[in-house]
């Protein structure tokens, strides 16, 4: 598996790359998808390789939560819903885990997660959920913006594109495993409304 180096050094993927996370860093990459006119192209979509086997999770966001959140929240809850299963089925199979490093191509969502800039009450909201799941869990995390290029089978899987997303993995050698995503670990019924 060849990976890629950013500016900043760190792996990017592309359908063709997929960084391999560590013993104790969870590589993950996370999209979103907000179409107002195809709910069912609107989703959430997300995969690491743990143990050498490419893990994703994949979902249809609601119309209700179509209606009610931004892209940039959106965004914001697949990272770290993402982040929350891809680090507990790491440490299921023996890995530290301690460290999280998510890739996301909505630069609000990095933002949000690097600097504490939110712009909203809901992401204000997802933030201090995100900070006190990493205390709890003794997680460092640091999440960079990636471009929408390298992050194409994420977008595939936020679109509901999953065969086509999974085609490339396969094509690699990779076993797959796709995570459940309980209603509880994406409920956003607490997450003040974008708009009013």
């Amino acid at each position: 598996m060849q990976q890629h180096a950013g500016e900043s050094g760190l792996p990017l993927a592309s359908r063709f790359s997929f960084p391999t996370s560590s013993d104790t860093t969870v590589v993950l990459y996370a999209d979103a998808s907000r179409e107002t006119t195809d709910a069912a192209a609107s989703g959430a979509g997300a995969w690491a390789v743990i143990c050498g086997t490419f893990v994703y999770v994949e979902w249809r966001w609601l119309p209700l939560e179509i209606r009610r959140f931004s892209i940039n929240v959106l965004e914001t809850i697949v990272k770290d819903v993402a982040a929350r299963l891809f680090t507990a089925h790491a440490r299921e199979h023996g890995l530290a885990a301690s460290h999280s490093l998510a890739f996301t191509d909505n630069s609000t969502a990095e933002h949000v997660a690097e600097r504490g800039r939110a712009t909203t009450e809901a992401l204000n909201q997802l933030n201090v959920r995100r900070q006190a799941w990493l205390v709890q869990e003794g997680v460092s995390q640091r999440s960079e913006r990636v471009a929408s290029v390298d992050n194409d089978v994420a977008d595939m899987l936020s679109r509901g594109d999953e065969a086509e997303a999974l085609r490339y993995p396969k094509a690699s050698g990779l076993p797959v495993l796709r995570l459940v995503v309980s209603d509880a670990d994406r409920d956003t019924s607490d997450i003040a409304p974008t708009w009013a």
